[in-house]
């Protein structure tokens, strides 16, 4: 009992580890041994002895594994092969990271091909070479242009913008000095408020005329319901009221023009219950002369336009419809001015033929005159009807430029028909809309509403902009977005859709390019005498673009990764 008390508690650990010592040491005075037999003898070992080597070395007892080890290095684990997947797991994996595994070989020490494991891939991702190409995404450095009056614009960013609708005392002021004194302040030193919120408010103001405060008057357009409450309103039964209303507004138009012939305009629209015209300066679109759009027209108004002597052309009709134009004596005179002049003179003249032709030979038939005359109005009426098909249709719009669009500015001035005589916007002028003030002109501010929306349980930050939004607000406010750093954001806008011709006409010329276009330096000048206009030097080189790719018409755009995609 007294020798059991003395014995002291050993480790399994430390006995173990005792007895890996002594199998070491007889595994070190074998190997000496042999080494020694090898020198004295010969230099071969003999079978036997390599057998009771490898067998004194299978008796050795495999190493302990610790149960409650946690943590493992990636190499112990490749080492004893632990990190071995299966093959529909190293599949899965391979396609995410679109990788064919039949592509991905290595050669083993017998200069053999073996099938790459998700394992051995990771570490032949490790090299530069091996990184797999990611997809370039498509896009453009620049915004499109987009002649289109807009109604709406949302804004949408997963990050919180850095304006709000709540102005200060000192933001509100600045913004609203900056519009209307044309400066940029978010560029130039100045002594106005520079925050964000300024910036931003500056672009949510517009010049209008006329300003009446129980209508809207854009977008000219009215509901049954709102047209029953007002058909018998104070002005349209007023002629005193309409007349001062329509010499006010001529004053606004004429001046409104003189601003865009002095280069002192960019552009700005005349907004009418039937059309909608846009009037562009020289130098706009690298055109060096200046010139205008009108959408929709109708045939009747097209044969006004005849009658004062206004030549235009319509880029969106198609030329199929030419022979219908002209069909006969009457008709091709009048339509002669509409279309280009190279090829209308030989298309007249052989109509005429074709008509006298005709005409003698019913005569040798022994038709009667009359008979005739039926015949020709017959044709008439058919050719008016096919004309008449396109009226108040995007195909029905018409450009003029130089001194026919002074032409149509004085045919606009005194058009009857631009001021409707019923429903709500009786006797109402059309209004103006411009990005720079003008005489009897109103300051007018959009309605900007914040809000926050869910998308695919995904918040995002909303800002929605609500009123006359000319063409100049879109790429500003994305220059805004963009020097904020700004990584992602997406913009959606609801168009007024008689005015999509603007765009779709391209310069003016539809698909095609306008000779003007193709000289570079006449839109480099066209730039320059444009400085005056109130746009910083970065919009206005955007307006001046003359390549007609660039114009597109814009539903929804995105931003990312520094580049713009549309639809």
């Amino acid at each position: 009992m007294e020798n059991s008390d003395k014995l002291e508690w050993i480790h399994p650990d430390k006995v173990m580890e005792i007895h890996r010592v002594k199998e070491k040491k007889k595994a070190l005075q074998a190997r000496m041994n042999r080494s020694q037999f090898k020198n004295t003898t010969t230099l071969f070992t003999p079978s036997s002895q390599l057998h009771n080597d490898a067998k004194f070395t299978n008796n050795l007892p495999p190493k302990r594994k610790n149960p409650f080890l946690k943590n493992e290095s990636i190499k112990k684990l490749k080492e004893s092969n632990l990190l071995e997947l299966d093959a529909s797991s190293d599949s899965t994996l391979f396609d995410l990271l679109n990788l064919k595994p039949s592509e991905i070989t290595m050669a083993t020490n017998h200069n053999k091909e073996r099938k790459f494991s998700f394992a051995s891939v990771l570490t032949k991702l490790d090299s530069p070479d091996s990184i797999p190409e990611r997809e370039v995404l498509k896009g453009e450095k620049n915004i499109p242009m987009d002649w289109t009056l807009h109604t709406k614009l949302r804004l949408m960013s997963e990050n919180a913008f850095d304006w709000n609708v709540k102005l200060k005392t000192s933001e509100e002021a600045s913004s609203t000095t900056g519009f209307v004194r044309c400066l940029d302040i978010g560029e130039k030193e100045t002594t106005l408020d520079t925050s964000p919120n300024a910036r931003f408010h500056r672009h949510c103001l517009i010049w209008q005329h006329p300003s009446l405060p129980w209508l809207e008057l854009y977008p000219r357009t009215v509901d049954k319901a709102t047209s029953s409450m007002f058909n018998n309103s104070t002005v349209a039964s007023n002629q005193t009221m309409k007349d001062a209303l329509y010499k006010e507004w001529s004053e606004s138009f004429r001046s409104l023009y003189h601003l865009l012939r002095a280069r002192q305009c960019p552009y700005f629209y005349v907004c009418a219950n039937p059309f909608t015209a846009l009037f562009r300066a020289a130098g706009i679109c690298g055109l060096s002369e200046l010139h205008a759009l009108l959408t929709p027209t109708t045939r009747g108004f097209r044969q006004a336009l005849k009658q004062e002597g206004i030549e235009y052309t319509m880029p969106l009709r198609n030329n199929s419809q030419l022979g219908h134009e002209i069909s006969d004596s009457t008709v091709g005179k009048v339509e002669f001015f509409a279309y280009n002049v190279t090829t209308l003179p030989h298309q007249k003249k052989k109509f005429d033929e074709e008509a006298e032709t005709e005409e003698k030979w019913l005569q040798s038939l022994g038709v009667e005159e009359s008979e005739i005359r039926k015949i020709h109005n017959l044709q008439t009426r058919l050719a008016l009807e096919k004309e008449c098909e396109q009226d108040s249709e995007k195909q029905s719009l018409i450009f003029v430029i130089g001194i026919e669009a002074q032409a149509l500015f004085n045919f606009l001035i005194n058009c009857k028909s631009a001021t409707t005589t019923v429903g709500t916007m009786a006797g109402i002028p059309p209004t103006l809309l411009a990005p720079v003030a003008f005489n009897g002109a109103t300051l007018k501010s959009l309605k900007v509403r914040e809000s926050e929306v869910l998308i695919d349980n995904k918040k995002f930050h909303s800002l929605e902009l609500k009123g006359p939004l000319l063409p100049h607000v879109l790429p500003s406010l994305c220059s805004l977005m963009k020097s904020r750093e700004r990584q992602y954001f997406s913009v959606s806008c609801a168009q007024l859709l008689a005015t999509t011709s603007f765009s779709k006409a391209k310069h003016g010329q539809g698909g095609a390019e306008p000779r003007e276009a193709r000289k570079l330096p006449q839109s480099v000048f066209g730039q320059e005498n444009l400085t005056d206009c109130g746009f910083s030097k970065e919009l206005l080189e955007h307006f001046c673009n003359p390549d007609p790719a660039r114009i597109q018409v814009l539903e929804n755009l995105k931003f990312s990764n520094d580049v713009y995609s549309w639809t």
